[in-house]
């Protein structure tokens, strides 16, 4: 859905924005708070440990499956699917990693056909339930192949990229302690300092377009079908929309402006569920641990890919 056009791109928006409702995302924040406290209960805070692997990964994975509506059992399986395919899609492997990566991701598919094949008679409240409800109104417009399709976007974009944006919120937090002591003081900042990081450092910065018809941009003259590179990020360092752009300002007033998730007909439908997500995390995250800090001299590694960023690890203390 992410690369298609009208009318296409209308015909799978829609029903996916009627189950994707403000109700069913306010459901999930008991949820979210449930899983970041269980995630961080089992945190061994007498030593350092990584934010990645105990918090920023496991968090949106977990709550983008349950709302989905895949079982418990089936999460794991689903992570590591996930990994294949952020790696054939946007990394650089080898021929053999080629042929692994495919196999896991038709798996991938095959298991999401199978999903949504189950559910048609053992509905629950969940967004591939409430897709097979719309299915039901008309299904010429909506079929169980497509179902399936919109469920390989969601349970993949509504998962990395999540993890990237906690992972860069809190990182952008403790590299200056006084901006953490600030959001542990005043947690009403914290709403802003997820936008902030959006337009400093999105876990997005770039995505891939094809002129439809010959335009000129910047002074370039591109013809239909030039292939398109957009630094997203780059817009969020415009200082004519964001006065001194460089610095990172939890107070800023039009930081909304932002356009890390998209804009137009493709903004993405996730977004508000990806920073309530943010949002809870750090919360319980500064109320938890009031003194964390990040660990000194660590190498920060990143996903090798072109589409999304994000630390592979980030280690903490929390200081007494």
């Amino acid at each position: 859905m992410v690369s298609l056009d009208p009318p296409a791109h209308t015909r799978l928006r829609s029903p996916t924005a009627r189950a994707f409702t403000p109700r069913r995302v306010a459901d999930m924040e008991p949820k979210i708070r449930h899983t970041v406290d269980q995630l961080l209960d089992a945190v061994d805070a007498s030593a350092p440990f990584d934010l990645v692997s105990t918090l920023t990964f496991p968090l949106p994975a977990t709550i983008i499956f349950s709302f989905v509506g895949v079982p418990e059992r089936d999460w794991v399986r689903l992570k590591q699917w996930c990994g294949h395919r952020a790696a054939l899609a946007w990394g650089r492997p080898s021929p053999e990693e080629q042929v692994d990566h495919a196999k896991n991701m038709a798996a991938y598919r095959g298991y999401l056909r199978d999903l949504v094949a189950k559910k048609v008679h053992a509905r629950e409240d969940d967004f591939a339930s409430a897709l097979l409800e719309i299915h039901d109104e008309n299904p010429e417009e909506l079929t169980h192949d497509e179902i399936g399709s919109i469920l390989y976007s969601l349970t993949f974009a509504g998962h990395e990229t999540t993890n990237y944006l906690i992972g860069n919120v809190v990182r952008r937090l403790l590299e200056d302690p006084a901006r953490w002591d600030l959001v542990v003081s005043d947690p009403g900042l914290i709403p802003g300092a997820v936008l902030e990081t959006l337009r400093f450092d999105p876990s997005v910065p770039a995505w891939r377009r094809v002129t439809k018809r010959p335009v000129t941009l910047g002074g370039v003259n591109l013809p239909e079908g030039a292939k398109l590179f957009l630094w997203l990020a780059a817009s969020g360092r415009d200082a004519t929309v964001f006065p001194e752009p460089e610095k990172f300002d939890m107070r800023r007033t039009n930081v909304a402006k932002t356009l890390a998730f998209g804009k137009g007909i493709h903004y993405c439908v996730g977004a508000t569920l990806g920073k309530l997500e943010a949002q809870i995390a750090v919360e319980i995250l500064a109320r938890r641990f009031p003194r964390l800090r990040l660990v000194n001299e660590q190498q920060l590694s990143f996903h090798p890919n072109i589409s999304f960023r994000g630390p592979q690890s980030l280690w903490v203390r929390a200081e007494r």
